[in-house]
């Protein structure tokens, strides 16, 4: 098994420059733990290192980029390059490649200061000739260059990135990312979800969406939460406010991202009694191509899940814990979505979810064998009904 030291010593006898780069630095900047390193080799060109590396898996087409086992971990490893913008999207970029090219030009194509910052291995130092240390001690996510707009997504990444680290967002790069607006209606749904899935699995998400908001992009990503933003001028902002205090407290209540959307398409639906749940969800998987389980879990928060002034009615309560057994969702996704709204004690269904599923349990035994069919489900229903009557009458 090949060690680091063992990898920066060919690489320096063959006449190159290794860099650890990007997500590593910051966040051993940051005091978090690092975890996968990606190096940066300057100085040398394709076949020099293929001969010194034949192990080495090329991963790029349109620039070297090799999968190399170090340390017992598959690292990608990439000959410094800059780039430039011919085209549209993501992928239209000239790129150029080779021994000339210099660790501080490499590092000017990236998106954001804190992510532009190179370790260098033989001389055991930081490379950072944009100052994203400083930012990342002033808390600030801040655009490297005028390459942050040549790829949208990088506006998205950015208010990720914000509610990642509980960061804020220089007002310059606000504006560069409003510049992406165009492009990023014309991108893959699905690089958009990828940054969204992000989001919402991050400390703070309604960073993400307070970002798009003041970037004037959100309508790229949540179409129906833009309405809400927008009608903060007639309502002093009250209602985004709501939704975004809901949304991190669900997030403080479920780890999985699938809840935490389906909370966020809950109180955008409630928000706007003008659209139907179904035309919420449309037009959100118009922008973000939703996975089955995160659609799935939104409707049944939006459709499902009843209003607070019938939960503690007894057929909605065993309807409801019916429909639950075998959602994806769970009784602790509804759960956490009713405490975010602090309606959980309209739920006693919910909160006391044991007990009311054993009652349901030992009313459904007492059927008659000769009970078939259709009517079968229908004396379930109403006995379960009776039972879960008397628990709520105690």
């Amino acid at each position: 098994m090949m060690k680091e030291d063992e990898f920066l010593s060919k690489v320096t006898q063959i006449g190159g420059k290794a860099y650890v780069v990007g997500g590593w630095v910051r966040d051993r900047l940051m005091g978090s733990c690092p975890h996968d390193r990606d190096y940066v080799l300057c100085g040398l060109d394709e076949a020099r290192f293929i001969e010194a590396f034949p192990h080495a898996v090329k991963a790029g087409n349109s620039f070297p980029v090799f999968i190399l086992m170090i340390d017992g971990s598959a690292c990608d490893i990439a000959l410094a390059r800059t780039e430039r913008k011919e085209g549209s999207g993501y992928r239209g970029f000239a790129v150029e490649y080779g021994p000339g090219v210099t660790i501080e030009e490499d590092l000017f194509r990236r998106d954001t200061t804190i992510n532009s910052m190179a370790w260098s291995l033989e001389e055991k130092k930081l490379i950072d000739p944009f100052g994203g240390n400083a930012d990342i001690k002033a808390r600030m996510i801040r655009a490297t260059s005028f390459h942050f707009c040549e790829d949208p997504v990088r506006a998205l990444r950015a208010a990720r990135q914000a509610a990642e680290f509980d960061f804020a967002i220089e007002n310059h790069t606000l504006e560069m990312m409003g510049l992406c607006r165009e492009e990023l209606s014309k991108e893959p749904r699905e690089r958009i979800f990828g940054e969204l899935k992000r989001a919402m699995h991050s400390g703070k998400p309604s960073v993400f969406f307070l970002m798009l908001a003041k970037a004037q992009i959100i309508e790229t990503v949540i179409p129906p939460l833009d309405r809400i933003w927008k009608s903060g001028s007639l309502d002093g902002g009250k209602a985004f406010k709501k939704v975004m205090d809901i949304l991190d407290k669900t997030a403080g209540a479920s780890e999985r991202g699938e809840i935490r959307f389906a909370s966020l398409a809950r109180s955008v639906s409630s928000s706007l009694p003008e659209m139907s749940a179904v035309c919420v969800l449309k037009e959100i998987d118009r922008t973000v191509r939703l996975p089955i389980l995160w659609g799935r879990c939104a409707e049944f928060a939006m459709m499902h899940l009843p209003h607070p002034a019938t939960g503690k009615d007894p057929a909605v309560a065993v309807d409801t814990l019916s429909a639950l057994q075998n959602h994806p969702i769970e009784i602790d996704g509804c759960t956490a979505i009713t405490k975010a709204e602090g309606t959980i004690d309209s739920y006693p269904f919910l909160a006391n979810s044991e007990l009311y599923l054993e009652t349901m349990k030992k009313a459904r035994a007492e059927l008659p064998l000769a009970i078939e069919g259709k009517a079968r489900a229908e004396w379930i229903r109403e006995r379960q009904i009776e039972a879960i009557g008397r628990i709520c009458r105690k």
